[in-house]
């Protein structure tokens, strides 16, 4: 009676282990397939190409602003004043 009960647990614990890692794979297969491989590189590409933008048009900006500076310090006119407009 002893042995059947150990077998029996035996056999649904390693049921269960068993069930639980085909799930596991199972998920990992469906997550690195190309479809959803490729929609997971496009939401990564969109992102970052606005980053890059916004980063770009702050930079651009902050360097605007720091010329700007710089002339009026240095009393340098801008190349709208050299050319009388």
């Amino acid at each position: 009676m002893k042995r059947a009960f150990t077998l029996a647990l035996g056999l649904g614990a390693g049921l269960l282990v068993g069930a639980y890692v085909v799930k596991r794979l199972d998920e990992a297969q469906r997550a690195v397939a190309p479809t959803n491989l490729a929609g997971h590189a496009g939401r990564a590409a969109g992102t970052l190409s606005e980053r890059l933008r916004a980063a770009a048009a702050e930079g651009r900006q902050a360097a605007a602003d720091r010329e700007a500076e710089l002339r009026s310090q240095f009393a340098v006119p801008g190349v709208r004043e050299q050319l009388g407009g």
